[in-house]
């Protein structure tokens, strides 16, 4: 059974990220866990009433979380085609990175799935500083982050971008691979660069991942790069009607920088098409 994260401030983005992990899994046993964290801004907690006034704002964070929560969980686990799920719920007050890293330990998380863009206020804080932050600072568990009114309904085609300058750990792509076997999906490995040539590092890179990836439908791929990787990958899924675009991270590789800040709220932000950051080493 899958443990799946589900980092939540009850928007409707948050829920359209839900709803999309339970169709994304339909036919699999799994327990999701939803998780509320909550912090009163400490600028306004002045004087010296701000001990008591803080004790005070915590037990009213605490209490609307938990309403909130209770009101979610109920909508999900009433309709019939999740009742196969299971549903766990936890309201801590926290910071949301710190509060997920506990998690991931404490319940065996697999893989965490939230929004990448909230409506307005705090909603777009959280789906959007949040989702970055979650990508750039939780490195052993995958993270899928589903694009704001993203309508999921199939996974036909997945990018997985490479350069081939390093070799993939079983553990990096076990995480896309079993989304793969579950929905049957093409996977296309794309080369983003202005000169294809291979070096010796390269090419024996590129003939293990062809091994590691003989039994799923791939396809080997060139992306012209005319401006930024990020545009380059974009492209090349939009052109071929990607339904995924899966990225590993390497420490000072080719594609770290896709996991910096701005190169991820450029992708990740600017398109319509959901992105899943594989797991590596810390």
């Amino acid at each position: 059974m899958k443990n799946i994260l589900l980092p939540t401030d009850f928007s409707a983005n948050a829920r359209n990220a839900h709803y999309t992990a339970l169709k994304v899994f339909k036919d699999e046993p799994c327990r999701f866990v939803l998780l509320n964290t909550f912090e009163p801004d400490l600028n306004n907690i002045l004087g010296d009433q701000g001990e008591r006034r803080l004790g005070m704002i915590y037990e009213s964070l605490e209490e609307e979380s938990r309403m909130k929560m209770k009101e979610l969980l109920a909508e999900l686990s009433s309709q019939k085609a999740y009742s196969k799920y299971e549903f766990k719920a936890k309201c801590i007050a926290g910071d949301l990175i710190s509060e997920v890293k506990k998690q991931i330990t404490k319940e065996g998380i697999d893989l965490i799935v939230m929004g990448t863009k909230g409506a307005t206020g705090a909603e777009r804080l959280f789906m959007g500083s949040h989702t970055v932050r979650m990508i750039t600072h939780i490195y052993n568990c995958p993270v899928l982050a589903i694009p704001q009114a993203y309508d999921f309904q199939h996974l036909q085609r997945v990018v997985l971008p490479t350069d081939f300058e390093h070799h993939y750990e079983p553990f990096m792509l076990k995480p896309l691979l079993d989304l793969i076997d579950l929905w049957k999906a093409q996977i296309h490995v794309v080369y983003a660069a202005k000169d294809f040539g291979l070096n010796r590092t390269q090419v024996s890179h590129k003939k293990l991942l062809e091994k590691q990836l003989k039994t799923q439908e791939t396809v080997f791929a060139e992306a012209p790069l005319q401006t930024t990787v990020a545009d380059a990958i974009r492209n090349y899924a939009d052109k071929s009607q990607t339904d995924l675009i899966a990225l590993v991270r390497h420490k000072h590789g080719f594609l770290e920088a896709l996991t910096k800040e701005k190169v991820v709220k450029r992708i990740a932000f600017d398109t319509h098409i959901p992105l899943l950051i594989l797991p590596r080493k810390a």
